[in-house]
């Protein structure tokens, strides 16, 4: 695997780094222990990754490695880390769905690492079905992990169920419960959080107990895991969610939710512990393409008043396919009363970008996982990206020799035709939209009234266009579209 980083130095350092290789990278999980990141990332050894393992590689405050784990079974079919929870700030646990080639049967893998990347012990838990999809850990007031976990029995039935078990953070064993209700075709889970001593579970599956609300669902645990109550997912978010407790009687959601009839943003609710709405909203604005919230994980809290969410911009559900050529990752930033102060993006013009997961950090700032396409070198598969941004989004230097760009706004369809869409965050509402041709003539000119202009540029001859965004006058922004 060849590891390219780059970085720039300052009172808060950001930074990109790349992992590039003929497999398939994928980053699953990114925590903060203390000052380091760890990072788990999948890696697949074909299409798809079919025969996969998993690294997990510790980066410190400026980017550069400085230990790697890697989990290499001969005898495995695969070993994902799903999820990385710290127990102190010298100590943590990872949380693996793994399947053996010997055992008819997946299990759950947990290993207590130390934070230099010591093995302190290693467990895995034994369950009754050949595979697992989604797997979602927590801590809960007792200070024990909760996982739930997605279950299938594989080809060629592909039966769905759910398991919620708890063990102590020493990886003793307390208690689980299988529930096989719900449609078993379809269910799996993305978030599990416990709040004043009752668990929500974000899944989907649970529609035909909650007829014509939506895709996705929440089902109300007690303290041995049976459903005492289920209902839809407020705000008809769905799929790919993550919730997030504030307190006993609040908590956030974040996913993919619908901002017109037809078309998707990313959504965050700061919702009462009985589903009351306190506040919503929503990165992106209806339009032609689809905003999809970060395919593990799209949310993380970096204090009470500063809320990361994230997901792909102009994304179609598909990784190994471009929607659009500028399909790039999206980071927005709400307070408290999630009012969003920012929304940035991320990507270039060579290549595709899809949100993974994210991980607000301790210096205010965050970091984001995605995974690279380019189709261009298909061969490459999906490449992994780490970013990270300072409290505003930015990178304190972008670096010269980076690939990736950040982004006021993006243009698109790109190549397009007719009409093109403008789509920005509204720290730049009021902001000047200039486009030109190659002979530096100015062809368009506007004001951006809101976060999603769209314009029609039939009067365009076929070639390249540059464009630039003026704000308070200054440049904070430039591109190029072509018109086929």
């Amino acid at each position: 695997m060849l590891l390219l980083v780059f970085q720039t130095v300052s009172a808060q350092t950001n930074y990109v780094i790349q992992y590039t290789s003929a497999n398939e990278e994928i980053p699953f999980c990114i925590k903060q222990i203390g000052s380091n990141q760890f990072t788990a990332i999948r890696i697949g050894e074909e299409l798809f990754g079919y025969k996969q393992n998993s690294r997990l590689i510790k980066t410190n405050s400026v980017g550069t490695t400085t230990a790697e784990y890697n989990y290499e079974v001969s005898d495995s079919s695969y070993y994902n880390i799903t999820n990385i929870v710290p127990i102190n700030e010298s100590e943590f646990l990872t949380i693996a769905r793994c399947k053996s080639k010997q055992l008819p049967f997946a299990q759950i893998g947990v290993i207590k690492f130390d934070t230099s990347l010591q093995v302190i012990w290693e467990k895995k838990f034994a369950l009754n079905r050949a595979s697992v999809d989604f797997q979602y850990a927590t801590i809960n007031s007792s200070g024990n992990v909760v996982i739930g976990v997605g279950l299938s029995t594989g080809y060629p039935s592909w039966v769905y169920s759910l398991l919620f078990m708890e063990m102590t953070s020493d990886g003793d064993s307390l208690k689980s419960n299988y529930l096989t209700m719900g449609n078993p075709s379809l269910v799996n889970i993305y978030s599990l959080i416990e709040i004043n001593g009752q668990y929500k579970a974000f899944v989907n599956g649970y529609s035909s107990y909650v007829p014509n609300q939506g895709f996705s669902q929440m089902l109300q645990l007690d303290t041995n895991f049976n459903i005492v109550g289920i209902k839809p997912s407020p705000y008809i978010i769905m799929e790919c969610m993550t919730a997030e407790k504030i307190d006993d009687a609040r908590y956030f959601l974040t996913g993919k939710a619908y901002s017109s009839a037809t078309h998707f943003d990313v959504g965050i609710a700061k919702l009462s512990i009985t589903e009351d709405s306190i506040a919503f909203n929503h990165a992106g604005e209806p339009g032609t393409a689809v905003d999809y919230s970060g395919w593990i994980k799209c949310m993380s809290i970096a204090n009470s008043n500063s809320i990361y969410t994230g997901g792909t911009g102009n994304d179609n559900g598909m990784f190994y396919n471009c929607h659009f050529t500028n399909k790039v990752l999206m980071l927005s930033n709400y307070d408290s009363l999630l009012n969003c102060r920012w929304t940035r993006f991320y990507g270039s013009d060579t290549a595709c970008y899809t949100m993974s997961t994210l991980e607000a950090t301790s210096d205010g700032g965050c970091i984001m996982g995605g995974m690279i396409y380019t189709p261009t070198r298909p061969e490459n598969l999906l490449d992994a990206v780490i970013i990270k941004v300072d409290s505003l989004g930015l990178f304190t230097e972008i670096p010269k020799i980076s690939k990736v760009q950040v982004h006021e706004a993006i243009v698109y369809p790109n190549p397009g035709f007719d009409v093109i869409n403008i789509q920005s965050g509204t720290q730049i509402t009021g902001a000047e939209f200039s486009m030109y041709d190659v002979s530096g003539k100015q062809v368009l000119k506007m004001t951006l009234i809101t976060t999603l202009v769209q314009m029609d540029v039939t009067q365009f001859t076929e070639g390249t266009y540059l464009w630039q965004i003026k704000h308070k006058g200054r440049i904070v922004d430039t591109g190029k579209w072509i018109r086929r």
